[in-house]
């Protein structure tokens, strides 16, 4: 037998659950026990009574069926799909017994349709309204009404049976709809887990970019100056190569701090780390001193941003730019009305071949999510300027620091 994913593919038959299901639908059977006691003290022939104990087994394993498909199909088929074709065919011959038996027998047999009911309310699909399977619950429910009073069964004893009819159907259209939910809810919790997975590992991505893009420039550039030096002025050299030292262990124990997730960066912490890169690289630097004193007064996240923001655009500068003085402010000013906080680093580098920062990469990407991530109204800005140059500013509203 099989069993049908949300894709509608085949998937093997085997659960735990699909094998011990047929005792829990087996269990409602014992409400026929009454019909067929009257059955035996009727003074029913005993064709008619073998042929009556013959139709009920089938009604029984067919129910039975329907209820076991129904189950291996639970928490995995969604419930506007009808899964297993062979469910209609097993409630239409549950319907067709439940017609014919109290026609030939006795009229108290109507209450096989409080089972037909209950299959079309937990087999028939939920997508419509009135759905599929409220339709047929309402038909099965009328269906009896109708026999019974055709037959002139007791009217107290089928109304007390046609609650149950309606009610069944009622019933198990209600655990359907919590099952339905509970499987949306699980998979709503695993995407959950899925995306913050990516958000993680998005994280991990932009660190490792920035920190190890800006400090393996600065490695080069001292290990090239250490070289030039080492035959020219051996104090000098040294002292290079000492830095060199000092920077790699700078650069281990950030990679070391984003990637344990607990790496903060601060605009004082990476004007430092700009004024030794840029030194490294014969490039004058003008620093705003409200950088180092602002530092830690703003919004963590917001001071976070721009302070990355600061170190990938002086990694630029001093990898591609070609400059020779770079000027670093902290400026505030009001957009549309609204405070807000900049940060400028604008160089002199030449803006032709060779000398173009501007290429939108994977820094400038993650500056714009790390600025995102803080409000939706930062803003990120880079290009050359005239007549040489290029700026990169990013803006973060006011009302976020502190």
């Amino acid at each position: 037998m099989t069993q049908y994913t949300e894709t509608g593919d085949d998937i093997p038959f085997g659960s735990d659950r699909s094998r011990t299901g047929w005792l829990f639908a087996a269990i409602w059977l014992i409400y026929l026990g009454e019909p067929l006691g009257v059955l035996f003290g009727h003074g029913h022939s005993a064709a008619a009574i073998a042929a009556t104990l013959v139709a009920v087994a089938i009604f029984s394993a067919t129910y039975v069926g329907v209820n076991l498909i129904v189950r291996r199909e639970a928490g995995v088929l969604p419930p506007d799909r009808l899964g297993d074709p062979r469910k209609l065919v097993l409630i239409g011959a549950l319907a067709a017994i439940a017609a014919v038996l109290p026609l030939t027998v006795n009229g108290e047999w109507v209450v096989l349709w409080i089972y037909v009911s209950s299959a079309c309310g937990a087999a028939l699909p939920m997508s419509e309204r009135p759905s599929w399977a409220m339709r047929g619950g309402l038909a099965a429910s009328l269906a009896m009404a109708v026999e019974a009073a055709a037959l002139d069964v007791d009217v107290s004893l089928w109304l007390s049976l046609l609650l149950p009819c309606v009610f069944s159907f009622l019933g198990v259209m209600a655990v359907r709809g919590m099952r339905d939910l509970i499987r949306q809810l699980q998979h709503a919790r695993a995407e959950v887990a899925r995306l913050a997975a990516a958000e993680e590992r998005l994280r991990m991505a932009r660190d490792l970019h920035d920190l190890a893009g800006h400090s393996l420039a600065t490695i080069t550039l001292k290990a090239e100056l250490a070289r030039k030096l080492l035959h020219v002025d051996l104090d000098r050299s040294e002292q290079q190569i000492l830095d060199l030292e000092l920077v790699s262990r700078e650069a281990l124990a950030d990679i070391r701090e984003a990637v344990s997730g607990y790496r903060r960066a601060t605009l004082a912490v990476e004007a430092a780390s700009a004024r030794t890169a840029l030194e490294a690289a014969g490039i004058a630097l003008d620093l705003d001193p409200s950088l180092a004193s602002r530092s830690g007064t703003l919004d963590p996240d917001a001071e976070s941003a721009l302070a990355w923001c600061l170190r990938e655009a002086v990694t630029n500068v001093v990898r591609h730019s070609g400059a020779r003085r770079c000027r670093v402010r902290l400026i505030d000013a009001r957009v549309d009305g609204e405070p807000s906080l900049t940060l400028e680093v604008l160089d002199d580098g030449p803006t032709g071949p060779g000398g173009d920062c501007g290429a939108a990469g994977n820094g400038l990407s993650g500056l714009r999510e790390r600025l995102l991530a803080v409000s939706a109204d930062a803003v990120l800005t880079a290009g050359p300027v005239n007549p040489n140059g290029f700026r990169l500013a990013a803006t973060v509203p006011a009302r976020l620091s502190t």
